[in-house]
């Protein structure tokens, strides 16, 4: 999982990883989607989309959304196997007491709506294993639907963000141990990433789950809610609950 370097120090060895969670696009295949999407695209690059028939076009949108249909069932199929192994208990159980309980009946109808969108693999098993901690031992309600929430508005960008200010230490004995880097300059993540001012929106996000900080409000500052283009200008740095992120998605990861 990820690259890294390998660091001595401290009587113990590790590599110095970077958190690695997004799988590669899906490759055009040779289906009855990608013959319809190679019709188009070629009857556009041949300044002829008249060409193009209806029976194409709409083909091409069926096999987009069969696909779509298919993925989020998996994603569900995902989160409760998650649940269910976490608990200990079969996945009808589980379900059953699930819906014998409000709170949890809404909790895992929030997990299971960010399940089916997601474009992060582990992000259906992080939040199938929040819901199966909180069937185990229900005292654990308040924090794991924190966790729910977090995971829920967490995708590709957003990591992409982070792991500007996580690191991950991966342990010779095994395991990875993940904490923040310190302060870190939005402009150099902008910069890093190419995204301009839209990094803007991400860290807001990062913000408001807590996972990213002002280290301004550390020391009796106000930290930023609203950021404006010179918010590029901040330092901010990675909260406990920035590097947890990496190690929940990354345990959901070798399980799923």
């Amino acid at each position: 999982m990820g690259s890294g370097k390998r660091i001595q120090g401290d009587g113990e060895q590790y590599w110095e990883m970077e958190p690695d969670f997004e799988p590669l696009p899906d490759q055009v295949g040779t289906g009855d989607g990608a013959k319809a999407v190679l019709a188009v695209g070629g009857a556009a690059l041949a300044g002829d989309v008249s060409g193009v028939s209806v029976p194409t076009a709409v083909a091409l949108l069926e096999s987009w959304r069969e696909k779509f249909q298919k993925h989020q069932v998996r994603r569900r199929e995902d989160l409760v196997r998650a649940a269910s192994k976490e608990s200990s208990i079969d996945p009808e159980e589980a379900i059953r007491r699930i819906a014998d309980d409000d709170r949890l009946t809404f909790l895992a109808l929030e997990a299971l709506e960010a399940a089916s969108r997601t474009r992060l693999d582990s992000k259906a098993a992080a939040l199938g294993r929040s819901l199966g901690k909180i069937l185990q031992d229900d005292a654990r309600i308040d924090k794991e639907s924190i966790w729910i929430r977090i995971l829920s508005v967490i995708e590709p960008p957003h990591i992409r963000v982070l792991q500007y200010f996580v690191i991950g230490r991966k342990l010779r004995v095994g395991g990875t141990h993940w904490t923040p880097k310190g302060d870190v300059s939005v402009r150099t993540v902008s910069e890093g990433l190419g995204l301009e001012d839209a990094v803007l929106l991400l860290i807001q996000d990062l913000l408001r789950c807590g996972l990213v900080i002002n280290p301004g409000g550390v020391d009796g500052g106000t930290p930023e809610t609203v950021y404006t283009p010179d918010s590029l200008n901040e330092v901010l740095r990675a909260t406990q609950l920035g590097a947890e992120l990496f190690r929940r998605l990354e345990l959901a990861a070798e399980e799923s």
